[in-house]
């Protein structure tokens, strides 16, 4: 599969280190760093496509400003891409409205754009934490993405004193942090690993928003979101093994 992942800076260069060290041997993953734009409103976006886009699957949205998300439609129009991965770690990134607006136009490319918020709430059928605000999605590309990054997926062996023996990763966050916490839990009591592992998760550090915001998480944090996140996961790795 072809990725093309977009960035504008250390948030995106992360996560395109993580992808490109834990994919699968047959991905190809190109990045593009995306400019910066003061303009409110983006009226010709190929101004600001100088440089040849790679022809892609699947586009992977990590700009920081909502000017930049302005670009996908014309980003797809060029890779060839049939799914779009935006992340919701900041949710000023790309407003409401403006999800709404380039969903209705990448739908008539019959191109799926999907917005995880958190990033690691991506699964192969759903993104989103919470039940009342999970969106279901189709879409091969994403799905294919979604095998491998998103929503925690844990191994997890207790030894006969209670104890986390070990744990691997069947599929991480895109930013590394389920990585780098499965690390960290071997040797913790099981029936007290969470919530500790989610702490754990959040000190990587968590790349989303410690902005307290109303919206699908009620008055929360999003990053706060992702700690719950790899909670429940490895609650579910951890049943009737306690």
């Amino acid at each position: 599969m072809r990725v093309l992942i977009l960035t504008q800076g250390k948030y995106g260069d992360r996560i395109v280190e993580h992808i490109r060290c834990h994919c699968p041997e047959d991905w190809q993953v190109s990045g593009w760093e995306m400019p910066s734009i003061i303009e409110p409103i983006v009226e010709e976006p190929d101004d600001y496509l100088t440089e040849e886009i790679p022809d892609s699957d699947l586009v992977l949205q990590l700009g920081e400003q909502a000017q930049a998300a302005q670009l996908i439609p014309n980003v797809v129009k060029r890779s060839g891409a049939r799914g779009v991965i935006a992340s919701i770690d900041n949710s000023a990134w790309i407003p409401q409205g403006l999800r709404n607006q380039l969903r209705r136009e990448l739908a008539r490319e019959e191109v799926t754009i999907v917005y995880p918020e958190p990033l690691c709430s991506l699964d192969e059928e759903k993104v989103g934490f919470y039940l009342h605000t999970q969106e279901p999605y189709t879409s091969e590309v994403i799905s294919h993405f979604a095998r491998y990054f998103g929503r925690p997926s844990l191994e997890i062996k207790v030894d006969e004193k209670g104890y986390i023996a070990e744990a691997s990763v069947k599929r991480g966050s895109p930013c590394g942090s389920t990585h780098y916490t499965v690390k960290r839990i071997i040797g913790l009591e099981a029936k007290n690993a969470v919530p500790t592992a989610g702490l754990m998760c959040l000190h990587y550090p968590c790349l989303a928003s410690m902005q307290f915001e109303r919206g699908e998480h009620g008055v929360d944090t999003i990053m706060h979101v992702s700690g719950r996140v790899f909670n429940e996961s490895l609650e579910e790795a951890l049943q009737g093994k306690i």
